[in-house]
């Protein structure tokens, strides 16, 4: 049975946002939602150049779908690794597929990552050769969590010269962004590369990279890594992105609980195949402002631009909402909630939304997603862009606002209800229900305060009721729940329609894929 969203409801439930102010739109897009398999968190899809998607998720091993019809359909892949920590999916111009996977059978070295290649549909995977035997792909003497993947055949049609990109940071050290990049299609790969360990090499970037380092030594959160297409300016470059915390945070210690508040945002890139790297702030959202939810979504449009999705209490303040949350009267305050927004760069990662920010180059405001009377909490960032301004933006959204406190971090088990059966306070809202909702910009290029944002609700039932933690491996039962895991993701087929990847655990214990099939395709 696939449960369907009428495009005609879609369309007439969707608005335009111009500035905060909504409108009715007569153009949006509409989703139809299908069953993929077995329930599954944290799944990863990706569309190669002939519109097949691929749909992965970790639960159980690298568990891998595709579809061949749009995804109103999918077949179970072969599967490339029975083990897995976390996994995701790249696809090359020659469409071939890539699979990342953490902790799997592949190496005896504890918590390695390793890159899969398929070049069948998912028939078959070849492994891609580390450094150094028996510690998988990565082979990095410090740990690897939350690896990313970026493939691209810079010259050539061959897919054995497609350069691959394994990005992750590592779990035992002090949380650096790495890289280890192949030059064969995946086949071998080098050793782990630090991307704030060279210095900057692009006039007007960050100087050298002691700002960068000040702020994402002690904790990140990897987004993501692309590589920005032959043919386009920069061809060739690496762009990998992160969130970090403060100074001020890190100068009080390292914090692997994800305690801290999460609100820069950051970019390194390399023209070079990864021997120099240019760090660059994209956006600072203030302390007390968090964007990890755990994570921020990344991407990069057909030219080759780079985009973030953050979902963040811009505008809040933090202890005036954590009283409002211990007190019971949050409910009564949209400006403590999470709020949806976007930034972006126009040329490769240099400069963010025009600059403006206190670090050149970076981002002086975001571009809010959600309009001002869609109140409650949006969590779960996903974004898949197409030409230059052009971007689909898909998340999580409660009608209550979560409980946070002073650093404006969601409080553990805030969405999970009030009272002693579960621990928490009776302060606390009530288990909280989450739909799918999707976004879309045809006109990023605008500036800030003129884009418009067509928003349509994609599922009607609840996908899934209570608490949604951000706390990571520290999310401890009964209040806090990690059933989703930690993300949803979305893409873009050959016709530039938009698939979103999500876990329902509510109403059908499945993993499901939302496929537009009307409105604007990017």
């Amino acid at each position: 049975m696939k449960p369907v969203l009428a495009a005609a409801a879609a369309a007439l439930v969707a608005t335009a946002v111009v500035g905060g102010v909504t409108a009715r739109s007569t153009s949006a897009p509409g989703y139809d939602v299908a069953n993929v398999g077995a329930y599954g968190g944290e799944p990863s899809i990706v569309s190669d150049g002939r519109g097949n998607l691929y749909d992965t998720t970790p639960s159980g091993g690298t568990i891998t779908y595709r579809s061949i019809d749009r995804g109103a359909t999918w077949q179970q892949t072969t599967t490339a690794d029975p083990n897995s920590g976390d996994d995701c999916l790249a696809t090359d111009q020659a469409n071939a597929v890539y699979l990342c996977n953490l902790a799997g059978s592949e190496g005896v070295a504890p918590l390695q990552a390793d890159v899969w290649k398929s070049v069948n549909g998912g028939a078959s995977w070849t492994h891609g050769q580390g450094a150094l035997p028996q510690c998988g792909t990565s082979c990095s003497p410090f740990g690897v969590d939350r690896d990313w993947l970026a493939a691209s055949i810079l010259s050539g049609k061959s897919t054995s010269k497609a350069e691959v990109v394994l990005m992750y940071h590592d779990f035992y050290g002090p949380s650096q962004i790495w890289v280890n990049i192949s030059k064969d299609g995946g086949a071998t790969f080098g050793g782990p590369q630090e991307v704030l360990a060279a210095p900057a090499v692009t006039p007007g970037a960050v100087a050298g990279t002691l700002v960068a380092q000040g702020y994402t030594i002690c904790n990140t959160v990897p987004a993501g890594v692309g590589i920005i297409p032959p043919g386009k300016l920069h061809a060739g470059r690496i762009i990998v992105g992160w969130i970090a915390a403060d100074l001020a945070q890190n100068a009080a210690g390292c914090n692997v609980t994800m305690a801290q508040a999460f609100h820069t945002v950051w970019v390194s890139y390399s023209d070079d195949g990864g021997q120099t790297w240019t760090p660059q702030q994209a956006f600072d959202a203030g302390v007390g402002h968090d964007t990890s939810t755990p994570f921020v979504a990344f991407t990069l449009d057909r030219q080759g631009n780079p985009y973030f999705g953050l979902d963040v209490n811009l505008s809040s303040n933090p202890v005036s909402c954590s009283a409002e949350s211990t007190a019971g009267t949050v409910q009564s305050d949209p400006s403590c909630e999470y709020d949806m927004y976007v930034v972006w760069s126009n040329d490769g990662g240099a400069t963010w939304d025009g600059g403006g920010g206190l670090i050149p180059g970076s981002a002086g405001a975001a571009y809010r997603v959600n309009p001002t009377s869609e109140t409650g909490t949006h969590f779960f960032p996903a974004i898949a862009a197409g030409n230059r301004g052009q971007v689909d933006v898909a998340y999580l959204r409660a009608p209550q606002i979560l409980t946070t406190d002073t650093l404006g971090k969601a409080d553990p088990g805030g969405f999970a209800g009030p009272g002693p059966a579960n621990g928490n306070p009776t302060t606390y809202p009530p288990a909280c229900t989450w739909n799918l909702y999707g976004a879309q910009s045809l006109n990023l290029a605008k500036g800030v305060g003129s884009t418009t944002w067509t928003i349509t609700p994609i599922t009607t039932t609840a996908m899934h009721v209570g608490d949604i933690c951000n706390l990571g491996i520290f999310c401890v039962a009964p209040s806090s729940n990690r059933n989703l895991l930690d993300f949803i993701t979305e893409t873009l087929d050959n016709h530039g329609c938009a698939h979103i990847a999500y876990a329902d655990d509510n109403t059908v214990n499945l993993l499901r894929a939302a496929n537009q099939t009307v409105g604007p395709c990017l």
